[in-house]
């Protein structure tokens, strides 16, 4: 592992950094208005951050256990609605990075990037829907 670090260590050494400026050259207005909405909207994903089964699916999942609350164990409700939440963050990451591969060698790589945004459309129209059903907050 280390050999293979030393090499990429090397190869990123040898090769001229296109991206340094000298001091009299400034960054254009466009670049240094990207990197600050860049900064300020990932403090803003810090600071808001929330685990996932606060965002995904908490309206649904608590509308499950109400209403199976009786019947159900809510440790098994959040738990399958944790399955079902990994699973689909496996699934759309695992569409991308396919797709990225398959691009890479010249092959067809469309298909897949539409299935990972089904996925993730769909999981935003659930979300929607479960709020327009359910209401705002239910639960805890």
């Amino acid at each position: 592992m280390s050999a293979l670090l030393k090499r990429l260590l090397a190869t990123v050494a040898d090769q001229p950094s296109s991206f340094c400026r000298s001091p009299s050259q400034s960054i254009s207005g466009w670049k240094a208005i990207g990197v600050f909405f860049g900064v300020l909207l990932f403090f803003g994903i810090i600071s808001h951050a929330a685990p996932a089964s606060a965002q995904l699916f908490k309206n649904v999942e608590s509308q499950v256990t109400t209403i199976f609350g009786n019947n159900i164990d809510a440790s098994i409700i959040a738990f399958m609605f944790g399955v079902l939440r990994i699973v689909i963050w496996v699934t759309a990451v695992g569409f991308i990075f396919f797709a990225v591969y398959q691009a890479q060698r010249g092959e067809q790589w469309q298909p897949l990037m539409q299935n990972a945004f089904i996925v993730i459309a769909a999981v935003v129209i659930v979300e929607g829907m479960s709020k327009l059903f359910f209401g705002g907050t239910v639960g805890t």
